[in-house]
């Protein structure tokens, strides 16, 4: 392609746009969890681009028609009742063109890929890292400039996507080609009133300024991440998540914390399949660096690189070993093999592999080196075996077997050095990721963040009714997350996970997801001082006034219940909190069903933690509610993997039978009916010698309030099959 057509936009190229005017900076958002589209004058600029750039990148798209959809979802959303069969057929009609008409905008989307922008063309903007296009909803305000429009991404798209991309100054028209670096004016085709980089500031995330729609002068500069030709999947580029495998040790490149620090080092795994260990901590994104700070592409052997964290932020750079202590072959050749001597070759090491909070720090810059002979200007595969070689230092990456936890009972973590000389067994397989992979850790990230500010909120003893509606609609998503389970609009409570999401189920651990829960669970009952009492009491759970608490209390239960299915390590993880649970078991807030389910086919958890005290508990609340749900509970306690545990049974036995609790038992007795048979009194108890083939059973229990009651079992089951909810109870309960 010549230099002049590069110079050019083209639709499939990936863009950043920098706002000019009175707020400067980059048009970007507030992650997975949030929709809001924002400008953060601080992040960074031209010169030095935010740290989070993957937030800022946008796909140019075509134009899409959506008036078949349109018309699919208002008839979704539409609840007629009368007529259903006509509506149903109608509604599979329409989803049909729903369908057809989504697979012919692909269509034209491949057609028109990488034909030139121009003034005056109506383009979409797809936010690469969630999927979603810019969009502004003319109907509703600006969440803070009142006069202005919204803007948020939509996962779809709409009408309200389509910008018409117009010159901001005059040596432009109309009809000429768009050039990487103009300066623009996005203006929405319906709204009719440009995208505007506001001055109002978000009072949750100080720093960041609203981006909205109103008549305005602000303008948006191109600025080419990627061009549409370099977008190729067999291709390393620029914004890749990749891990880095170490062929010869089998070991993935991780960076984590150990002892309140992060450490880079080789991952040991227990599982047969190394490749299969696929921790979070081991994702990173690939930085082709090029003179332009904004600009990204496709990688090749004569590239620079740096590696950056996904997790963390940080980038993976080399310095010298602060343990170093020179190259001592004397003393090499007297040291046993013991921990001594692995902590001497550490000594030895005298550049090792750590993180750096910067990308313009000149340690953190790499070079590829093939395996197999290739020209340098040629792109480097996705899938290819690499060496890495140390800019700053001149060195090579190399495996160690030094243990960076070398005090631990079982070293996992092995520290990586660099070495002069290029060794062909130090060679690492970049691993591509999927997106949908990396999708699900960025969700959980921004989960994780967004939780935790939440907790603090709880621990300041206040959360506005704002917050709080945020809060459990983000957990309600994060139920649909880990179930992995499509929101259709179905009670989130009653959602069931058909086959357990292992990675998702992993990212709860790992991203702190689940410790975010646990501070939910427990920051609201904390007492905040003498003056200050807690912000909730469990008693005052079932109030009116605390149903949207109660409800969130539940969304974490559930969150629990979900994340622990049929994986024996997040059980072993959740049950490290089983105080927590144990004291909110019977305010209805799913405590007991989620301990339940935690236990049920853990043999060595359910030993270890079921006492006489859990037993009584539930016994208490079985006396307390008379449902049938808390004796299923017992019952499952026995049991483990469908073989009984002797200890619980006896346990629950005991309690059970214990004659003070002989209230929560039903008594059975054989009573004359009512034509009863001469010389017998109706009703009367008869001995075990006296009963006829006439007698019926009667059930004799004590209710709620502490009432005794009686009924015969026909009777009971006669009106239970009428409809009689109490009696139905009853006879669930008997069995």
């Amino acid at each position: 392609m010549s230099d002049s057509a590069s110079s050019f936009l083209h639709i499939g190229d990936i863009v950043s746009l920098y706002a000019e005017g009175s707020v400067n900076g980059f048009i970007s958002t507030l992650g997975l969890v949030d929709d809001r589209c924002v400008v953060e004058p601080a992040a960074g600029d031209l010169e030095n681009p935010p740290k989070k750039f993957r937030d800022c990148l946008f796909k140019v798209c075509p134009m899409s028609r959506y008036s078949a959809q349109k018309q699919y979802w208002k008839a979704k959303q539409a609840k007629h009742e009368k007529d259903k069969i006509a509506d149903m057929v109608l509604l599979q009609k329409l989803q049909h063109a729903s369908n057809l008409e989504q697979k012919q905008n692909e269509t034209e989307n491949k057609k028109v890929h990488g034909d030139i922008v121009k003034y005056g063309t109506v383009i979409q903007l797809l936010h690469m890292k969630s999927n979603k296009y810019l969009t502004v909803n003319k109907r509703l305000p600006a969440l803070l400039e009142k006069n202005a429009m919204r803007v948020t991404l939509d996962g779809t798209g709409n009408e309200g996507s389509w910008l018409f991309i117009q010159p901001f100054w005059k040596l432009r028209a109309n009809g000429d080609n768009v050039v990487v670096g103009d300066k623009v004016i996005m203006n929405p085709v319906n709204a009719g009133q440009p995208l505007h980089a506001s001055n109002y500031e978000l009072s949750d995330h100080p720093g960041c300024k609203e981006v909205n729609s109103v008549n305005c002068n602000t303008s948006w500069k191109i600025n080419l991440f990627m061009m549409f030709n370099d977008h190729r999947e067999e291709v390393l580029k620029g914004g890749d998540v990749v891990r880095l495998f170490h062929a010869e040790q089998e070991k993935f490149l991780t960076c984590d914390e150990y002892k309140s620090k992060l450490h880079v080092f080789l991952r040991t795994t227990l599982r047969q399949s190394a490749t299969s260990a696929t921790s979070s901590n081991a994702l990173w994104e690939v930085e082709v660096v090029h003179h332009d700070p904004c600009r990204g592409g496709a990688g090749h052997w004569n590239s620079l690189y740096r590696f950056k964290h996904l997790a963390t932020g940080n980038y993976l750079a080399a310095e010298e070993n602060p343990g170093y202590k020179g190259d001592n072959p004397e003393l090499s050749s007297s040291m046993d093999a013991s921990r001594s001597s692995k902590r001497f070759h550490g000594e030895r090491i005298k550049y090792k592999l750590v993180v750096v909070p910067h990308g313009n720090d000149i340690a953190s810059l790499f070079e590829l080196d093939p395996t197999t002979l290739q020209k340098t200007d040629s792109f480097v595969p996705r899938n290819s075996y690499v060496r890495l070689r140390h800019l700053c230092t001149n060195t090579w990456i190399q495996g160690t077997n030094v243990p960076i936890d070398i005090d631990e009972e079982r070293p996992i973590r092995l520290m990586l050095g660099t070495c002069p000389t290029k060794e062909d067994k130090e060679a690492f397989a970049i691993v591509s990721v999927p997106v949908m992979e990396i999708r699900d850790l960025d969700f959980a990230n921004d989960a994780s963040a967004m939780l935790a500010t939440v907790v603090d909120q709880f621990n300041a003893g206040f959360i506005s009714q704002n917050d709080r509606r945020f809060a459990i609609k983000l957990l309600e998503d994060v139920v649909f997350f880990v179930a992995d389970v499509a929101n259709s609009g179905q009670p989130v409570l009653d959602v069931v996970m058909s086959k357990p999401n292992r990675e998702r189920q992993k990212l709860m651990r790992e991203q702190n997801i689940l410790k975010q829960i646990f501070g939910i669970l427990k920051a609201p009952f904390k007492d905040r001082g003498e003056d200050d009492g807690p912000l909730l009491r469990l008693e005052e759970l079932a109030d009116q006034k605390n149903a949207p608490y109660q409800y969130m209390l539940r969304l974490c239960y559930r969150v629990l219940r979900h994340s622990q299915d049929d994986y024996r390590k997040n059980q072993e993880h959740i049950a490290k909190q089983f105080g927590v649970m144990q004291s909110q078991i019977g305010y209805d807030i799913l405590a007991e069903d989620t301990i339940t389910a935690l236990l049920h086919n853990n043999r060595k958890l359910l030993e270890k933690h079921i006492t006489k005290t859990e037993v009584e508990t539930f016994v208490s609340l079985v006396r307390k509610n008379r449902e049938p749900r808390f004796l299923d509970y017992l019952s499952d306690l026995c049991v483990s993997n469908n073989v009984a545990i002797p200890v619980t049974q006896e346990l629950i036995c005991k309690c059970v039978l214990d004659p003070k609790n002989q209230d929560i038992l039903i008594k059975t007795e054989r009573r004359v009916p009512k034509e009863a048979h001469p010389g017998s009194v109706q009703g009367e108890y008869l001995g075990m010698d006296d009963y006829g083939d006439e007698d019926e059973v009667w059930l004799l229990w004590t209710d709620k309030t502490n009432e005794k009651q009686d009924k015969s079992i026909r009777q009971l089951a006669q009106e239970a099959r009428q409809g009689n909810a109490h009696d139905e109870n009853v006879l669930t309960y008997y069995r």
